[in-house]
């Protein structure tokens, strides 16, 4: 089917060929969420599959894990791509046929996994599916607010309850960058802050979601929206209800954000002299000469004149700026626009933007990656705890296990992210992995990276020489070799801003043969299957419907 596409649309043109294409990569896409479930599909084939289900980091998470690092794309997402591939081909056959013929988008494929997601009756949900199937054959373009509504009327034609109400909008209640007040009763946050601010402010929601016991009802979305509340007194109330609740006795939460800088770039602007003012520009050459020195013989005329300084306006160099600027220009009012009165500029002088300043200060970074001009790092270091980073040279291992804090935080700050292709987690967030396992490999740069807590699991108990496998080279590269035999190598996240923390390090050298990884450890398990979990959420929602469709009921 794909291939025939293909061959169609080849020498096509125009508009025709656009929809044609579009055709072809929707039919791409159903290929590539097949290849998902099937991958899905395999591991649960494998021996021991079932009791993998109980584990922590079960078949779903290994096989999202791979389709993360073949797609280079987060964790998050991966197993966000894996669960509308599994709901699709499980539960929506027709429309995953009408699918790969590239009929629809998957962007329409993931509003038919969530709003059908509560049909649980086998013959309603075939029901369903045939009637989306055969609409989806002339599906004529819709916003997102209608492609919902039309998806729910098919909904309530098989089962009422199934509907998913606007209600379950206060339930869903979360924290995030940007929120519309839709008259829900709840309320509306939009700010606008320094880098270094706001990911204090989700540290400090997290922690302070973390106050509570255990037994608390909410979600951790709602938790962390109630916490926006708590943040006067450091503490959430818990909602378990238990006379006996171990969340009173916790501690008061706080949040710690970390920000890596070069030392030039946070020094005192008072005491170390600012940059050399530039070169003095040569002399304009005079109106009889050309820049070579060569006579002109004539005059030029009005229109070569105004060429010549429309081309200067263009060109005109911008001068780099002090660090003194920088940081004073973050607060004040904004600059003029222009550096003359308006009335005394020529119409290409008004329509040409005077030119901005180069930055002087070298950039920083927040832990996990992310840019963070000079002059706002300047600003994040007013009042904090700085520490200096020693990178390690050829120093020799340490002779224990643990890492000390000084080669922590170079590992760290040399990473940045877990070191997982496609993985964001910041370092701090992370285990400090020794690549060849302790004793067998030493405690040094050479053998130390970042590794979140998943897939350091993942490593543990998805490796071998069957499974995942990884090696690190001297300048802290690492290259992860899949099951299937395919390699990834992932960079340390300094190497752009800060490539001197990626200088080489000592080699390390093996003592031994390194045990299995599983040697003497356990996997920790779910309390219940995923699968389980899904179904009770399904189940509670739908009652739910019930009792707002009959409260007396």
């Amino acid at each position: 089917m794909f291939d025939d596409l293909v061959d169609a649309t080849n020498g096509t043109r125009g508009a025709g060929a656009l929809s044609s294409w579009a055709r072809v990569e929707n039919a791409a896409c159903a290929q590539r969420v097949a290849t998902m479930a099937a991958m899905l599909d395999e591991a649960h084939a494998l021996s021991g599959s079932a009791d993998r289900d109980q584990w922590c980091l079960d078949n779903l998470d290994a096989v999202a894990a791979h389709i993360g690092a073949a797609q280079n794309i987060t964790p998050g997402t991966a197993t966000h791509q894996l669960l509308i591939a599994v709901a699709l081909h499980e539960r929506f056959p027709k429309v995953a046929a009408v699918f790969a013929e590239g009929l629809i988008t998957y962007a329409l494929v993931k509003t038919v996994v969530h709003r059908g997601a509560l049909v649980v009756d086998p013959d309603a949900l075939r029901a369903l599916d045939a009637l989306l199937a055969e609409a989806f054959g002339d599906w004529e373009p819709r916003s997102v607010d209608k492609t919902e509504k039309a998806i729910d009327y098919f909904v309530h034609q098989v089962d009422p309850h199934a509907v998913r109400r606007s209600e379950t909008k206060a339930r869903g209640r979360s924290v995030e960058v940007h929120i519309e007040e839709d008259g829900s009763g709840m309320a509306t946050i939009l700010a606008t802050l320094f880098a270094h601010d706001a990911k204090a402010f989700q540290a400090r929601l997290k922690n302070l979601a973390a106050t509570v016991c255990p037994a608390d009802p909410r979600t951790a979305d709602q938790l962390r929206a109630d916490a926006i509340g708590a943040i006067g007194t450091d503490r959430m109330a818990c909602l378990c209800g238990n006379d006996d609740c171990a969340a009173a006795q916790n501690p008061p939460a706080t949040g710690v954000v970390y920000v890596i800088a070069s030392e030039d770039t946070l020094a005192d602007p008072t005491t170390t002299p600012d940059s050399e003012p530039p070169a003095p520009r040569p002399e304009t050459p005079a109106p009889s000469e050309d820049p070579a020195g060569v006579d002109v013989e004539g005059e030029a005329d009005s229109a070569s004149w105004s060429d010549d300084a429309a081309s200067q306006c263009e060109t005109r160099p911008a001068h780099p700026a002090t660090p003194t600027d920088e940081r004073a220009a973050l607060d004040g009012d904004e600059p003029h626009l222009f550096d003359r009165p308006l009335r005394d500029l020529t119409l290409t002088e008004a329509m040409t933007p005077t030119p901005g300043r180069l930055a002087s200060l070298r950039p920083a970074a927040l832990m996990g990656g992310q840019f963070l001009p000079g002059a706002v790092a300047c600003r994040a270091a007013v009042g904090a705890t700085i520490t200096r980073i020693v990178h390690p040279g050829q120093a020799p291992p340490e002779n224990r296990y643990r890492p000390s804090k000084k080669l922590a935080d170079f590992v760290r700050c040399r990473d940045m992210t877990c070191r997982f292709p496609g993985c964001r987690v910041p370092a701090t967030n992370c285990d400090v992995d020794h690549t060849i396992p302790w004793p067998h490999g030493p405690t040094a740069a050479s053998n130390l990276k970042c590794v979140c807590r998943k897939h350091h699991l993942l490593k543990t108990f998805w490796g071998g020489e069957n499974g995942w496998r990884d090696r690190q080279l001297d300048d802290g590269t690492v290259i992860w070799t899949a099951p299937d035999g395919r390699e990834f190598v992932t960079t340390p996240g300094s190497r752009l801003l800060f490539p001197e923390l990626c200088r080489l390090t000592a080699t390390v050298t093996t003592t031994g043969r390194p045990t299995p990884h599983t040697a003497g450890l356990t996997m920790p398990r779910r309390s219940t299957t995923r699968a389980r979990d899904r179904a009770d959420r399904v189940t509670r929602e739908r009652e739910w419907n019930l009792r707002s469709c009959d409260p007396d009921g």
